[in-house]
């Protein structure tokens, strides 16, 4: 036998083994509830499936993917509506389960922006100038004694010069909000690297990933009492749902809009952690061309917006026939305030200062997330002084109800691959709890 049989050998008897000590005698419908089906939710389930512990997934939509969904319906062909990266492709723990599975991945870089203004290309500000003014911010601020006392992000590049405010428009776009509202040293404990785009869209592949695990749809949950002798229960519109432990995925918006009650309340230290990880309202806004314009760059942005502080950037996919308006708040907010007229009206008027005459959008299509009642925003990230809130977050509450998902506390936080990597060791978490009990 080879040492790879050996070991799977091993692991399937201890996941047999497991699973028959937790389920002897108990009278739950389950071993473990998951709530919500995005990638955290299928990590998780897929997880606890390899350990031959019993896990159900409730879901409030009609589909799996949550904040992943590639619409295909509204442009005629996949739109990501939410997240359409990999990043870091390094680390990110979803890539080897793309490449498994035979999905292609194309390479994306911001090394391939481009500034624009009125038709014409920015030559003041270069990818190399741009990337000159980043190096020179990250040897300000990268030394411990620069870091000691948190900050915003903002206040590292006040403006106050050309690479300091395309610096401010990117640091918007990745964290979906604000910088001046960004903890620095949260920022700073993420990993950043090279992206890869999945062929599938990536709620293809969250798709592709949640074979044969028990989904259950459309069940919206109100009400999780964690505190009862056999475990938890779930509550919602399907009835109720009885388990040893549960694992909660859904945003921290949705958790502070309180729409999901916790019986009793949650402690006060997560609660604290939830209200200082707000959520961005990063928006998107498809443009789908009549016909592909091959000249444009992957990104493009448009200076004069820059200037005013109208934070964006406009994203070309590979076939160079869909443009992307990616606009982070508060001008996504302000935009939607104002109506999808006016926001529309927007990203097509950033698309003429980068075309000029040359515009030929045959349809748009955007996102809403921060307005849906199972999002409430794009991802989650730290308010200045409160670095910490993410490790607070994901403290496990008296090894019976867990917190995971993109604000969980991991150098990916804010992407698919951070929440599928700490779900993995939520789920390993769950079966080390559920093993204790069963001694």
């Amino acid at each position: 036998m080879t040492a790879l049989n050996r070991r799977a050998l091993v692991g399937g008897l201890a996941a047999s083994t497991l699973a028959f000590s937790v389920r002897a005698g108990t009278v739950t419908d389950t071993d473990v509830i998951i709530i919500g089906a995005g990638y955290a939710g299928i990590s998780a389930a897929r997880q606890l499936k390899a350990l031959g512990i019993r896990a159900v997934i409730l879901e409030a939509r009609d589909r799996v993917g949550g904040r992943a969904f590639t619409d295909t319906q509204s442009l005629g062909r996949k739109f990501d509506k939410g997240p359409y990266w990999l990043h870091n492709k390094a680390t990110n723990p979803v890539v080897p389960l793309a490449k498994a599975a035979g999905i292609e991945l194309t390479e994306s870089a911001y090394s391939n922006m481009v500034a624009f203004e009125d038709g014409a290309v920015l030559q003041a500000m270069t990818p190399a100038k741009f990337f000159a003014a980043g190096e020179a911010l990250e040897r300000k601020i990268s030394s411990p004694f620069a870091r000691l006392k948190d900050r915003s992000l903002g206040s590292t590049v006040p403006g106050t010069n050309l690479g300091q405010k395309y610096l401010r428009n990117m640091f918007a776009v990745e964290m979906g909000d604000d910088p001046d509202l960004v903890s620095l040293q949260g920022y700073y404990n993420l990993e950043a690297g090279e992206d890869l785009v999945p062929a599938t869209g990536m709620g293809g592949l969250i798709t592709s990933l949640s074979g044969g695990l028990d989904i259950r749809l459309n069940c919206p949950v109100s009400r999780i009492a964690w505190k009862e002798a056999h475990g938890v229960t779930a509550e919602g519109p399907f009835g109720r749902l009885t388990a040893r432990k549960i694992i909660v995925t859904v945003s921290t918006g949705v958790l502070a809009k309180g729409a999901m009650r916790f019986d009793p309340a949650l402690p006060l230290a997560t609660q604290e952690a939830i209200s200082n990880l707000p959520m961005g309202a990063f928006e998107k806004v498809g443009m789908m061309l009549s016909q592909p314009m091959p000249d444009l760059p992957e990104y493009a942005l448009v200076n004069k917006y820059i200037e005013q502080g109208k934070y964006h950037s406009l994203l070309v996919t590979p076939d160079k026939q869909l443009v992307t308006a990616l606009l982070p708040s508060p001008l996504s907010r302000e935009l939607y305030a104002e109506g999808l007229p006016a926001l529309h009206a927007f990203a097509l008027e950033l698309f003429k200062n980068v075309v000029g005459n040359r515009v030929n959008v045959a349809m748009t299509a955007n996102s809403d997330w921060h307005r849906d009642p199972y999002a409430m925003g794009s991802y989650a990230y730290q308010k200045v002084g409160h670095a910490a809130a993410r490790k607070g977050y994901s403290q496990p509450i008296e090894d019976r109800l867990f917190l995971t998902g993109e604000a969980a506390d991991d150098p990916l936080a804010l992407t698919v691959g951070g929440a599928w990597r700490h779900a993995q060791k939520t789920a390993l978490r769950v079966s080390k709890a559920l093993r204790a009990k069963a001694a």
